[in-house]
């Protein structure tokens, strides 16, 4: 009898293994998608004289919605959302009229997504 209950004992260390394996699996794979859906790249930016001009791509999976997107210049908020419409995955946007906060010389523009943000430096 002590032999098959060490076999059931290797079993059941073996079933729970696996489980936590793949419990951890799981999280670790959902974690990296949620992180990923809604990145964004600044494919261009300039200046001419007191307006800035952002390209920007949506690089993720998922649509960027207009509340999802934030732009700064020289830390003040640009108000209203300068994004119109939703962005759909591996889409371009052209922003014009970021007007808010801009100054001659040199200004930081801060571009947010709930994935990642990214900062410029223009000159005007």
């Amino acid at each position: 009898m002590k032999g098959v209950s060490e076999i059931i004992a290797n079993i059941l260390m073996l079933i729970i293994t696996i489980g936590l394996a793949g419990t951890a699996y799981v999280y670790i794979s959902g974690m990296l998608t949620t992180k990923l859906e809604k990145t964004i790249s600044v494919l261009d930016a300039s200046c001419n004289g007191s307006h800035i001009l952002l390209v920007i791509n949506n690089d993720g999976t998922a649509t960027l919605g207009t509340d999802e997107f934030v732009v700064y210049i020289n830390n003040q908020r640009v108000q209203p959302n300068p994004l119109s419409s939703s962005l759909a995955p591996h889409t371009i946007a052209v922003l014009t009229d970021l007007g808010t906060g801009v100054k001659s010389g040199s200004n930081t523009v801060l571009v947010v997504s709930p994935s990642n943000s990214i900062r410029h430096t223009i000159w005007c």
